[in-house]
């Protein structure tokens, strides 16, 4: 019953960690989707690449972005592994005192974040 309690209190506190970042880079299951246009890379466009140069460009880049999207999404898994495996060694006091911690951040994050973007007033 208390290993229960204490994967509660740290699934919660990756909650909120993970909450924390979220405004930092979108969550893995909410993904904005994100319209994939293609480009050549930097300076390519300035040496006067033919249509079917362009096309192969794009399908080579087509081809690694699905890998190193594998790749992060894997590097994500991991980071949530050894956040779980870095709290686990927290005792439950310790939890709870990290997650006011984290709170606290992620208010003040907000807070900074509203006076840099003021909401406009209607007129």
């Amino acid at each position: 019953m208390k290993f229960h309690a204490s994967l509660l209190v740290i699934l919660s506190a990756m909650l909120i960690s993970g909450a924390s970042h979220a405004q930092d880079a979108p969550k893995k299951t909410q993904q904005p989707k994100v319209k994939i246009t293609n480009r050549v890379p930097n300076n390519y466009g300035k040496i006067g690449l033919s249509d079917e140069q362009r096309k192969k460009i794009y399908t080579i880049q087509s081809s690694y972005r699905t890998k190193m999207q594998s790749l992060l999404r894997e590097l994500n898994d991991l980071r949530t592994q050894q956040n779980l495996e870095i709290q686990s060694t927290l005792t439950e006091q310790q939890r709870k005192e990290l997650q006011t911690i984290i709170e606290a951040a992620q208010k003040k994050r907000e807070a900074n974040r509203a006076k840099r973007n003021p909401k406009p007033q209607a007129k």
